[in-house]
């Protein structure tokens, strides 16, 4: 999450510019809640999408974070639109919010990581009536929703994504916490380790599982947020299930892998997901379906997990895999 870039930097009394595209129309490098960082002397961290485009609104946005008004700005990228520039052809429009962020505005930051770190679900509410005077805040809806006529927390929710909504004579931007996602690494071997070095880097959270402490040890895990030495029978009593959970079931056997898969099909997840061949799934399916598992349980797993890429070492095996959870957290499954 870039939020955590952004508290590192507020708390070390800097003040930055944070740009977030909030819409967009047609065809366009990245979607709506994307944003990046730019330092005043133009430092960036994070990405909207390169090329012109971010080129203008970095120096834009440097000029905002060394104390010009903040900005809402549209991009066109429509050949021979109103930017006019034939490098911005993709085909869509994109508006853009340059803010200023000071180090007094820390404690927010603190506050929506703090949520994101519980799983927990949060929307940041910028007001953009008068863009060179915005105001932003965070509300954790973890809980309780706010009792507020001008905005559906509920539809937040569900969603999850950024968007413009105008209520009376105001126009506000939705921006939801980012889908991060917890990645439940069961066994720690060789292609858990690289799918965990993966998936810290883009944002998922990370726990690995695993009988054998020495394999669920923070020195060989420490991108993970967590490392549990469990019992295989009770593989998920230190776990939160909610549906927000990628599974990952890459255990050193057989017979745990099928434990497991068990326990995992009576959780909410979002994604499970059991290493193997399609004989190694057809065995354990023909078992579970001995305790009441029906195909419609198993529609939920994918076995061979990961996608098919020609994939041989335990690197390549990982990249397989993330790039199936990616597409499951997009939504593209």
């Amino acid at each position: 999450m870039i939020e955590k870039q952004i508290l590192s930097l507020l708390k070390g009394n800097t003040t930055i510019a944070l740009v977030t595209i909030i819409d967009k129309n047609g065809s366009a490098p990245r979607l709506p809640g994307s944003k990046m960082v730019v330092e005043k002397d133009g430092t960036l961290h994070g990405t909207i999408g390169g090329g012109l485009l971010e080129f203008t609104a970095q120096t834009k946005a440097r000029e905002v974070a060394r104390g010009a008004a903040p900005v809402l700005t549209e991009f066109d990228m429509r050949a021979g639109g109103a930017n006019g520039d034939a490098d911005m052809i993709c085909g869509g429009i994109q508006i853009v919010l340059i803010e200023r962020l000071t180090p007094d505005m820390a404690p927010m930051f603190t506050r929506a990581l703090a949520c994101s770190a519980k799983g927990g679900r949060g929307t940041w509410i910028i007001d953009i009536t008068d863009p060179q005077h915005p105001g932003r805040d965070f509300i954790d809806l973890t809980k309780n929703l706010p009792a507020r006529d001008d905005i559906d927390f509920a539809a937040i929710i569900r969603s999850r994504t950024t968007r413009i909504i105008r209520t009376g004579k105001k126009a506000l931007v939705i921006d939801p916490l980012p889908k991060s996602g917890t990645v439940v690494l069961f066994g720690g071997g060789h292609v858990s380790l690289h799918v965990a070095e993966l998936a810290a880097s883009i944002d998922f959270d990370v726990i690995v599982c695993d009988d054998r402490k020495e394999f669920a040890d923070k020195q060989r895990f420490p991108m993970a947020t967590a490392t549990l030495t469990i019992d295989v029978a009770n593989a998920f009593a230190d776990i939160e299930q909610t549906e927000d959970l990628y599974l990952l079931i890459i255990t050193r056997g057989h017979s745990h892998d099928q434990e497991i898969l068990a326990q995992a099909l009576r959780t909410p997840a979002r994604y499970i997901g059991m290493i193997g061949s399609r004989r190694k799934r057809d065995i354990i399916y023909h078992n579970l379906k001995k305790q009441g598992f029906t195909n419609a349980d198993f529609a939920r797993v994918h076995c061979p997990v990961g996608i098919p890429i020609g994939s041989e070492t335990p690197r390549e095996i990982a990249v397989s895999i993330i790039a199936e959870l990616i597409a499951a957290r997009s939504g593209n499954m």
